[in-house]
């Protein structure tokens, strides 16, 4: 008998299994600079932590799902994503009352996802992916993009496309699916038979389906603006606000949506634009989800998070003629302490700064208070502490502070990065 591989899995031979190392390490890498550590949790977990998670009605439960029993005749799935597993585990150990927060972790592994196999897509499939747990303030969100943007870069990918959008709290996103539901009846005729079943189940999915999302009755279907609240669209501007002031370059798309229940608000996808993934472009997907550590047991926080194709990006990679190359492992180097409530922009620009330069820094937004950034710092072990104050801007010049010697100078900005190299 002939032995072959499952169809929709690959077989990672030593050329592809060092290519992929090399990216993995490499994405760990970038985000160690921005203050993630490791987290890895187990390939199959209970289908219920699933179901309740990514929703009953989301394509990934009703149809995608690898599900067994064990021999306890308990119900299992093999993991189709990595956000649940990784709260589960947060909750599980308590990290929430033992870490300072955010807490962010980094994550990789395979997942699985019974879908027809094509270029880019597998029922085995490997994904890159962070969770920032804890957090208060939209900065996160800005540095967490910017990150994406920072890993893209780093990879030379130069053909792709930043989409974000903003689909509201539960309540609202509950009062727009309402009226979807009645929007779309009178063209139920014209809609593909699985999105004539989603106008009851998950009709948000409809808005990016790729068959019916390019008709023009879809198109103009309502949008979830009017059901948002005045601070919900403030956040949202601000965000827009501060991306194209760090020269992001993104489109606000009002049909993304996630194809997972959790996330709320903040949104995003990059896509690749090469013709050769147009079927599959999605190479990263995120955003902000409320109330899932909560869900799972945990105190109700605010979180933000993304993964990333491994297959998905070594076709971009391989598409653009992109060589990889291999850095090092980071520990914490500074932490930018930021003492004034109205200037969390100047810090973002700072960490953009140290992190380009190959310092790895973090800031800790949502608080403006000096000791809880240096309790931040000692917790995290950083070397340095960066303060940023609206007076020190305004001449151009911030306080840094040595964490080992406890010695503190001022230092003009642009000089910064080569200061604490010197002394790291």
């Amino acid at each position: 008998m002939k032995y072959t591989k499952p169809r929709g899995t690959e077989d990672w031979l030593p050329e592809t299994s060092e290519k992929y190392r090399s990216m993995i390490n490499m994405l760990f890498f970038i985000t160690s600079l921005s203050g993630y550590h490791e987290i890895q949790t187990p390939i199959f977990e209970r289908s219920e932590l699933f179901i309740r998670s990514v929703g009953e009605t989301s394509d990934i439960v009703k149809k995608e799902f690898y599900a067994f029993k064990d021999k306890g005749d308990r119900d299992m799935v093999l993991r189709p994503e990595g956000t649940a597993g990784v709260i589960r585990a947060i909750v599980e150990a308590k990290m929430l009352n033992k870490l300072p927060s955010p807490i962010k972790l980094s994550y990789t592994g395979p997942m699985f996802r019974y879908e027809r196999p094509q270029s880019g897509r597998l029922r085995q499939f490997h994904q890159f992916g962070v969770e920032c747990i804890n957090t208060k303030s939209i900065a996160d969100d800005v540095d967490l993009l910017l990150m994406v943007e920072s890993i893209l870069t780093n990879f030379g990918l130069k053909n792709y496309e930043i989409l974000i959008n903003n689909i509201g709290n539960f309540e609202a996103r509950g009062k727009w699916i309402a009226e979807l539901r009645q929007y779309f009846q009178p063209y139920k005729g014209q809609l593909s038979e699985l999105s004539q079943t989603r106008i009851d189940t998950n009709p948000l999915r409809i808005l990016d389906d790729k068959e019916d999302g390019p008709k023009e009755f879809v198109k103009n279907a309502p949008k979830i603006d009017k059901f948002l609240t005045e601070k919900e669209k403030d956040n949202f501007n601000t965000i827009c606000k501060i991306l194209k002031l760090l020269n992001i370059k993104f489109t606000v798309d009002p049909t993304l949506v996630r194809g997972l229940d959790y996330y709320t608000n903040f949104i995003f996808e990059v896509n690749a634009t090469d013709e050769r993934l147009k079927g599959q472009p999605t190479i990263v997907g995120g955003g902000r989800y409320a109330h899932l550590v909560a869900e799972l047991g945990g105190e109700d926080c605010s979180c933000i998070g993304f993964a990333l194709g491994i297959e998905r990006l070594a076709l971009a990679l391989e598409y653009e003629n992109q060589e990889l190359q291999l850095p090092l492992p980071k520990t914490i180097d500074v932490v930018v302490a930021n003492l004034d409530a109205e200037i969390d922009m100047p810090a973002v620009f700072i960490l953009q700064y140290l992190r380009a330069s190959g310092i790895a820094a973090v800031c800790k937004f949502s608080t403006h208070k000096l000791v809880k950034c240096f309790e931040y710092a000692e917790a995290l072990q950083a070397k340095f502490v960066v303060i940023v104050s609206e007076r020190d801007i305004a001449e151009n010049k911030l306080t840094i502070k040595d964490q080992r010697t406890l010695r503190q100078e001022v230092v003009e900005i642009d000089k910064i990065s080569a200061y604490i190299k010197e002394r790291i």
